[in-house]
């Protein structure tokens, strides 16, 4: 046993030697006392799962992405926590991503031998062009996969935050580069070194509980209702109608009227009704307080409501870094909001609004140009600039041209929005102008540019289930 392989999760366990002998019941009786060691391991680790959540909560506020790395059974879990999150919480699937060796076909069929090749680790990492908003979760139950370790130190090459999640003490190597270790020591498994069992379901319960506690620290639960879903089945528009009967007091069509109007987004309606206000409106005043509906109906159930002062003044060079970096990627989000709105099934969807993605991608140009370069010139030129809102856009702005070539005009455009961002000093982004009647600061009126990226994003592929169209007489 002195040559047995020292990792944890490698050891025999004394518990199960004769398991090979067992009958049916005995072995499940056997597996089920070990699964009572997995709350006991997570408990001890607490504090740091705690400490796991504020940190990508704040890497996530600040415009980064959780991005999950690893190999077969940690790399499916990593995946599987991913794809839930937009359903779930109504997330850009950019936002929580899982990376796995060998690719995503290796999620259905186990490929042996992939997580040994670093050089794709690194690699998968740069294509991410993970920067340092971000923050990178590697998941190695044994604690020495080579494509996680390697993800990992290009990630922190790049600046971004790094942690390692393991069922095993983890190598120093993974003790010096991580900020923060997750190590629930689950003991040996049933079968040696069969990490789907024990460390497996150690691995889910924690990344259930990362995912959660980070998007309630986002604001997107209310209550403990899921504020944040979209109605896009059958299902989820029964739950949406729901939560709006119960907290608005409205009868079912009344309810469906209102989450129609919304875009089949229940916060968005639940903040349209209690604060009386159209849809435009709510999503602004939401974003002002980084998305929480109860700060929101505190803070704005009587007038004034501002619309960009309502965006803090005080900020963070950490702050600023992270808007930056959400600014500049909003043609990347944009381009896939496009590709996902072609590949829909408009058999089991309505598309809500009244725009083509053209049309959606030639208003951002004209916004780009028209309002944001020249306010974005002269407040960093000087302070207490005036300016006028930008006018509404009566009629759908001209989308004949292809979308590639929209949007790779909207992305050059970005480009030379971010360079002027940058060319300015630090304190730039306290200059003071006024905008629509109200005093901002540039931080704040950025803020409100993140906005409208992400709400004409939303609007491309946004779609509901028929079912908010028909009444109950319909039905």
């Amino acid at each position: 046993m002195d040559r047995w392989d020292p990792r944890l999760t490698e050891a025999r366990n004394p518990r199960s030697t004769t398991v090979d002998r067992a009958d049916a019941p005995t072995i499940v009786r056997l597996m089920q006392q070990e699964d009572r060691a997995v709350p006991e391991a997570l408990e001890s680790q607490a504090e740091r799962i705690a400490a796991l959540i504020e940190r990508v909560a704040r890497a996530l506020r600040n415009g980064g992405r959780l991005i999950y790395v690893g190999a077969g059974t940690s790399g499916r879990l990593g995946v599987l926590d991913a794809a839930e999150c937009p359903p779930t919480f109504g997330t850009d699937p950019s936002l929580v991503q899982g990376l796995i060796a060998g690719g995503p076909e290796s999620v259905f069929r186990s490929r042996e031998g992939v997580e040994d090749d670093r050089e794709a680790g690194g690699a998968a990492i740069a294509r991410l062009e993970v920067a340092s908003a971000d923050f990178v979760l590697g998941i190695a139950t044994s604690g020495t996969t080579p494509y996680v370790h390697a993800a990992l130190e290009e990630a922190s090459r790049r600046g971004a935050g790094v942690g390692f999640l393991s069922c095993t003490q983890p190598p120093a190597q993974m003790r010096e580069l991580a900020e923060i270790l997750v190590t629930p020591l689950v003991g040996p498994e049933v079968i040696a070194g069969s990490t789907r069992l024990k460390a497996g379901t150690a691995t889910k319960l924690v990344l259930n509980t990362l995912t959660t506690g980070v998007m309630i620290r986002l604001g997107k639960v209310y209550e403990n209702l899921m504020v944040d879903l979209r109605a896009v089945s059958l299902k989820l528009v029964d739950r949406g109608l729901r939560i709006l009967e119960h907290l608005c007091v409205l009868e079912r069509d009344d309810a469906r009227a209102l989450l129609r109007d919304a875009g089949g987004s229940v916060k968005t309606a639940l903040a349209m009704q209690r604060l009386g206000v159209n849809r435009a409106y709510a999503e602004r005043l939401l974003d002002t307080v980084g998305g929480f509906l109860s700060e929101a109906l505190d803070r704005y159930e009587h007038p004034p409501r501002p619309y960009y002062g309502g965006y803090p003044a005080v900020f963070s060079a950490a702050d600023v870094d992270g808007l930056v970096t959400d600014l500049a990627r909003a043609p990347g989000r944009l381009s896939a909001a496009c590709e996902r709105a072609e590949t829909q099934d408009s058999d089991q969807s309505v598309t809500t609004g009244g725009w083509t993605a053209a049309q959606h991608v030639a208003h951002l140009i004209e916004f780009e140009r028209g309002a944001i370069q020249p306010r974005l010139s002269t407040l960093l030129e000087r302070e207490d600039a005036v300016f006028e809102d930008f006018p509404p856009t009566a009629q759908p702005p001209g989308g004949e041209r292809p979308v590639e070539d929209l949007l790779d005009e909207f992305a050059a455009g970005r480009s030379r929005t971010i360079a002027l961002v940058r060319s300015g000093d630090p304190d730039v982004f306290a200059h003071r102008a006024e905008l629509a009647g109200e005093s901002v600061v540039l931080y704040q009126f950025l803020r409100g540019v993140r906005h409208h990226d992400r709400a004409h994003s939303l609007r491309i592929e946004e779609r509901v289930h028929p079912a908010l169209f028909e009444s109950e007489d319909d039905r």
